[in-house]
């Protein structure tokens, strides 16, 4: 696989969820954290956005990677997306309109103002019920062939996460996480 267009399918067997929290929109975890990014400038996450981050760069320090720097392109491509699949009710890594991954991080700016990526990739997730905190859907894809990598790449140093509740697929929430790397 080009290490440059890591593009993980998602594996139906390991979809998991957050429960709905009073039809909020940000889901469980609504309370926002700010958090530094990676131009040293700040942005808020909400819980699950927040202890996903944590879990991800813990696991990266465990093994003697650097952690990813939440990027404000990343993160609001990456709550879009969660936030469109749960409204059009679909699963993928394609925008319901069929537009990639990449053409959608570059619509969110992750490609201008004289940057570009050269390497990019994207993990997302739905579900509910017993199975509905960001720890179990982190350890899931830790335990996924296709997801692992992302979550361990070298070639990544920016992050962004979207974790969003809506009222298709039962109430579930989906999580989406683009990671990426530019020049």
């Amino acid at each position: 696989m080009d290490t440059r267009r890591l593009s993980v399918l998602f594996l139906a067997t390991t979809v998991v969820a957050i429960l709905a929290a009073g039809g909020s929109a940000l889901g469980k975890g609504a309370d926002l954290i700010t958090v530094g990014t990676c131009t040293g400038e700040t942005i808020e996450l909400n819980g699950y956005e927040k202890r996903m981050l944590d879990l991800h760069n813990q696991t990266r320090a465990d093994h003697g990677l650097q952690p990813l720097c939440a990027d404000p392109a990343l993160t609001e491509a990456a709550r879009a997306h969660s936030q469109e699949m749960l409204d059009d009710g679909y699963f993928g890594h394609d925008s319901f309109d069929g537009e990639t991954t990449d053409a959608r991080l570059a619509n969110f700016g992750y490609a201008s103002e004289g940057y570009s990526y050269w390497a990019y990739g994207e993990n997302i997730a739905w579900g509910k019920g017993d199975k509905s905190l960001p720890d179990d859907r982190f350890e899931k894809w830790m335990a996924s062939p296709d997801h692992r990598p992302n979550i361990l790449s070298e070639d990544f140093d920016e992050i962004g996460i979207g974790a969003r509740t809506g009222e298709t697929y039962d109430a579930g929430t989906t999580y989406t996480v683009d990671f990426g790397t530019r020049r």
